[in-house]
């Protein structure tokens, strides 16, 4: 699907049109909500293959398919994060639902890696702008 816009100046003469640009959606793909935790590292990531993906003439847009009806409050509540995306080189996109971190074991200074993935629905969309 291609879209695009034409803006005419006061005197009718085209200003901008779709000669100039369009946008183009290159692929779709929604991420379903989910909550774990775990112990360890993870690598692992949703693998988009995109044709036609150029970081150079395209965007990621990730959106939310519902929002909180409260104000977030700054820190990890009940509600939810939105994924995160990570070019991959090529026509990859990878998909991260999760993050790592370290966790004190109350022992010195010693830390347990640990993961925790916490993701509302989203939908993630790939456009090339031309």
């Amino acid at each position: 699907m291609t879209h695009g816009l034409a803006i005419f100046d006061k005197g009718g003469a085209l200003t901008l049109g779709m000669d100039d640009f369009t946008i183009q959606k290159l692929a779709s793909l929604t991420i379903p909500a989910s909550r774990a935790k775990g112990r360890g590292v993870r690598t692992d990531y949703v693998l988009m293959d995109v044709p036609g993906y150029d970081p150079s003439t395209c965007f990621v847009i990730i959106t939310p398919k519902a929002y909180a009806s409260y104000p977030q409050p700054g820190y990890p509540d009940t509600w939810g994060y939105t994924p995160t995306y990570r070019d991959l080189g090529g026509t990859q996109i990878g998909i991260f639902t999760y993050a790592n971190y370290k966790n004190p074991t109350g022992i010195g200074n010693d830390y347990r890696d640990e993961w925790a993935e916490h993701v509302v629905e989203s939908v993630v969309e790939v456009v090339r702008v031309k």
